[in-house]
Formats: C-alpha cells, sequence, structure tokens
C-alpha cells in the first residue's frame, strides 16, 4: 500500500470505478477489531523493518509460556545482545499505542512478568504514540524506574530510534 494510513480495500472489492459511474462501494465498515489487527500488523512491519536496518538479527515472536508472556520480536543487537520487544501501536483511534491506560498496563505487566525470570532480556516497548500526562504517563514513568520496561521508543521520533542504536 502506497498510503500507510490507508486501509485495505475489502476482500472482493475493487478500487476501480464502477461503470455507472457510482464510487465504488467500500461494503459493511470492517470492525474496530478488525481494523486494530491490520493496523498492528503493519505497525510490527514497520517495528521489525527498523530493527533490520539498524542491523538487529530478527528471531521472531517468543512464547514464554512458564509466565505467560509472549514477546513480538526476539532479536540480536549489533552488539551480540538478545533483546525482547514488544509492539504497541497503530495509525489511527482517539487513543494510538501506550496512550491507552489497559494497553499501557498490559506492556508493564509483561515486564514485571520477565523480571521474575533467572535472566532476563532487556525488555523494551516500541510504540506509535506515548501518553504526556496524567495516569499513563505516571505509570510508565513508575514502570521505567522499576525496570520493569528497559526502554521506551516511540517509533515515529528519530531522537528516540536513535537510543535503538545503542543497545
Amino acid at each position: 500500500m502506497s498510503d500507510p494510513g490507508q486501509l485495505p480495500l475489502i476482500e472482493g472489492e475493487s478500487a476501480e470505478p464502477s461503470r455507472d459511474s457510482r464510487p465504488p462501494s467500500l461494503g459493511e465498515p470492517k470492525s474496530f477489531q478488525a481494523s486494530a489487527g491490520i493496523q498492528g500488523r503493519q505497525f510490527a512491519e514497520q517495528c521489525d523493518t527498523l530493527l533490520g536496518h539498524l542491523g538487529f538479527e530478527l528471531q521472531g515472536r517468543r512464547v514464554l509460556s512458564e509466565i505467560g508472556v509472549e514477546i513480538d520480536q526476539a532479536a540480536i543487537s549489533p552488539s551480540g545482545v538478545l533483546i525482547w520487544f514488544e509492539y504497541k501501536g497503530s495509525v489511527q483511534g482517539n487513543r494510538p499505542g501506550l496512550m491507552r491506560t489497559d494497553t499501557l498496563k498490559k506492556a508493564i505487566a509483561n515486564g514485571a512478568l520477565l523480571r521474575s525470570l533467572q535472566d532476563p532480556a532487556p525488555y523494551v516497548v516500541v510504540t506509535s504514540h506515548l501518553p504526556t500526562a496524567g495516569a499513563g504517563a505516571a505509570m510508565l514513568k513508575t514502570a521505567l524506574e522499576l525496570r520493569y520496561l528497559s526502554e521506551v521508543v516511540c517509533l515515529y521520533d528519530p531522537k528516540a530510534t536513535a537510543k535503538l542504536g545503542r543497545l
């Protein structure tokens, strides 16, 4: 897709104008959850692309069933360190990325569970949007202070993504 903010057409629909000069039908709108899934996959692809560009060796998803945590991407940094990444982002919505407190709480809970392991890898959350005030900002600050999260990086902030090169 040339426009990352544009969701794909519904299967079976055409982008070509119909012969009777009416605009093409988009069918029934996709559900919020279906749209969120599409956006989540697009965001994950962007994260993987950035990490690959920075020299990370991507190893794929990892499920740590003993603590009930799924890692979106396990990767070896250019310096040889295993890093666990969680991706939390989207391109649409009223509260994308970590701006939703329930999404932020899930990332923090995963980080706390990962810290229970004998020798956990650094856990980095890559997001599309960070909370800037209120409960979300307070939770994020506390989680970083407690080292539940090693780093939180906004994918669309070049200064923040530069931190990834130092891992």
